[in-house]
């Protein structure tokens, strides 16, 4: 079984840039976003959290990773530090699969400060199939974390009288979660799943059949074929616009 220092040094091996985690603190009385005084490439992530739509999908993310001039960060949303608590590691695991699979040239669609949850949402859920393979295959449960996050969800959802109708970019989340969970576990690895997407598919009739694309369009591909995962992620991105641009 690897470490996650293991994968780090992979990384830094293969690409020739450092890997750098970024604890990102919240001042909520001030309403801004701190990061550690110095650290490798600090002024590119400072440029970044100066941009409103990129700070819009930070802040609904628990972490993000960003390749950027040879440099790979891990940025820890630290805000919701309590909702992995004691699984840290399942949620950097889930971070690194993202950064090795940019460096071994499996790349997400281009951000696009116009468009930004598009290309998050449409590279998560192509590669999400990917990473979950290769952290089985080093030893990592990152589904952990992830299963306990969408239980929180879940939770909180079943406590309203009525669940909010999604903004745009939250659509494309729900919908990330959702091909996750159809395609990352098994009843037996996670007793809740049949719960979780009955729920889905309750509350959020209207995105049932996007999913339903997404999963037809993933379900047993052999993503590692480059040319195979490059059309997997044009038409994910199609599906997504076409999501996006619903009433």
């Amino acid at each position: 079984m690897s470490t996650l220092e293991d994968w780090s040094r992979e990384i830094e091996l293969l690409s020739g840039g450092p890997v750098v985690l970024v604890r990102v603190e919240t001042d909520t009385d001030a309403n801004t976003l701190h990061i550690p005084p110095s650290f490798p490439g600090r002024e590119i992530v400072r440029r970044y959290l100066l941009q409103e739509s990129f700070v819009r999908q930070f802040l609904l993310a628990h972490a993000l990773s960003l390749n950027q001039d040879g440099f790979h960060f891990v940025l820890l949303n630290m805000a919701r530090a309590a909702d992995w608590q004691g699984l840290e590691d399942s949620l950097l695991a889930h971070e690194y699969g993202h950064i090795w699979l940019d460096v071994l040239g499996y790349r997400a669609p281009a951000y696009d400060s116009a468009k930004p949850c598009l290309s998050t949402h449409a590279g998560d859920i192509v590669q999400h199939v990917l990473i979950h393979e290769e952290t089985r295959r080093r030893g990592f449960d990152y589904m952990a974390f992830w299963t306990r996050a969408q239980e929180q969800w879940m939770n909180s959802m079943l406590l309203l009288p009525r669940a909010p109708e999604p903004e745009a970019c939250q659509r494309l989340q729900l919908l990330s979660a959702w091909t996750a969970a159809q395609l990352g576990t098994t009843p037996i690895e996670w007793p809740k799943r049949a719960d979780y997407l009955g729920l889905l598919n309750r509350l959020y009739p209207r995105l049932a059949a996007s999913a339903n694309l997404l999963v037809e369009a993933l379900d047993g591909r052999d993503l590692w074929d480059r040319s195979l995962y490059e059309a997997v992620l044009i038409l994910t991105m199609g599906i997504l616009r076409d999501v996006l641009a619903a009433p």
